[in-house]
């Protein structure tokens, strides 16, 4: 008996209608979607995104050198606080591969003393500029593209579900709304 209650949208009967039959099949479509569509659009957007981050993380590698600079002031002092150390531009000097002794600001954390070394990362040109995306990087670009697909996907495939429900059950009134002004005033002698 549980299996006649349980797909009885699939099954014929003379209580079944054409929207409980498309019903059943949107809840199929949109069951296989988040279940094999879901996960094949992560991952393909995880394999796309990973093979450009990584592109772009060589690419940054290979136009920047790291140099150490040596702070010309101090940074501001820390700020008791919850959560990350901030982090401040301070000026600093340091040697180029060619000799030259430059100039710029180097970010080093808060309470930084005069005359400590930190790590700064200049672009072809010489100028100061952040340093190559890591290992770290590239996954957590390749997790969140992944999971912003996947979400998508499912989110998409509940919202279709949710408009052929709304749509559905529309039609199911009418026809019952049809069906009552035809019966109705048989049952209660009323007549409009």
């Amino acid at each position: 008996m549980r299996s006649r209650v349980l797909w009885w949208r699939w099954r014929r009967g003379p209580l079944r209608r054409r929207s409980d039959v498309v019903e059943a099949w949107t809840v199929l479509v949109v069951g296989v979607v988040l279940f094999l569509g879901v996960p094949a659009a992560g991952a393909a957007a995880g394999f796309a995104v990973h093979a450009d981050a990584e592109r772009a993380a060589r690419a940054a590698a290979a136009t920047r050198h790291r140099v150490t600079a040596t702070l010309t002031a101090d940074a501001p002092p820390p700020v008791p606080a919850v959560g990350a150390v901030p982090l401040y531009d301070v000026p600093a000097r340091w040697t180029e591969p060619d000799g030259a002794e430059r100039t710029g600001n180097a970010r080093v954390i808060a309470g930084s003393r005069r005359g400590e070394h930190a790590a700064v990362w200049l672009d072809e040109r010489g100028r100061v500029a952040g340093a190559p995306p890591g290992a770290e990087d590239v996954a957590l670009r390749t997790a969140s593209a992944a999971l912003a697909a996947a979400a998508a996907t499912a989110l998409a495939a509940l919202l279709a579900r949710h408009a052929v429900g709304r749509v559905l059950d529309r039609q199911r009134l009418a026809a019952w709304e049809r069906e009552w002004r035809r019966t109705g005033p048989e049952w209660s002698g009323w007549t409009a």
